[in-house]
């Protein structure tokens, strides 16, 4: 079997599809209630955060049983993505040790994800808030590490470095967002402007690792034929 290929390649696709369906179906599953108005009924795509969705209450179970699936397969699903990653990278080189290290920082963003399923916001909200947190604060070192390995790695073609560059970027401007922007509850148009990041942030996070896993099938294949 050949492992790097599944844990590079073929297992980052399959988890990014199952983790959008079941995302649709906690959304599809959700009892109701924004951070203004609580009584709301069913899911807004605008004014409701993915963490909304995990909301252990009795009315919305099925939605956080999904949730927590969905970000349970995607941490782990990410963590041997990093971990097999780290293996492309056998020199003993300065950007070699910047591969590991953003390699580890993504592995523990990823685990971070796992930790934002299983603490509900509306029970366990220090925890939760601490997962969120790090999760974005670890993927930026990997993306900024990231960057500067593949553009100095000639197995590479710069495009992917642009990529994790893109997603560097965006991650910073909502690090910055979840430290200084307004607050969700300020008005509706603070809860839309923060929710919106926040899925843009996701969806940029699960492209920029799909678009990864086809440099990674190029280097893999050129590997094999050698």
């Amino acid at each position: 079997m050949n492992l790097p290929k599944y844990f590079l390649v073929i297992i980052p696709r399959y988890a990014i599809f199952l983790v959008i369906v079941l995302f649709v179906l906690s959304m599809m599953a959700y009892g109701g209630g924004t951070i203004n108005v609580p009584d709301a009924i069913g899911n807004s795509f605008t004014r409701n955060f993915f963490s909304d969705l995990g909301r252990f209450t009795p009315d919305n179970i099925i939605s956080a049983i999904f949730f927590t699936a969905a970000l349970s397969i995607c941490g782990l699903a990410f963590s041997g993505y990093f971990i097999y990653f780290i293996q492309l990278f056998k020199q003993n080189n300065l950007f070699a040790i910047m591969a590991k290290i953003g390699s580890i920082a993504g592995i523990i963003g990823a685990l971070c994800f796992v930790g934002v399923g299983f603490a509900p916001h509306n029970i366990f909200f220090g925890p939760h808030v601490f997962f969120v947190k790090w999760a974005f604060r670890s993927f930026l070192i990997t993306a900024i590490l990231f960057t500067l390995v593949l553009y100095k790695d000639d197995r590479f073609e710069n495009h992917y470095a642009s990529g994790y560059l893109t997603f560097a970027i965006l991650i910073f401007i909502y690090i910055l967002i979840l430290e200084l922007g307004p607050s969700p509850s300020a008005s509706d148009f603070s809860l839309i402007f923060n929710v919106l990041a926040q899925k843009l942030i996701i969806l940029v996070f699960m492209l920029s690792v799909l678009y990864q896993s086809f440099g990674n099938s190029k280097l893999l294949a050129k590997k094999s034929n050698k």
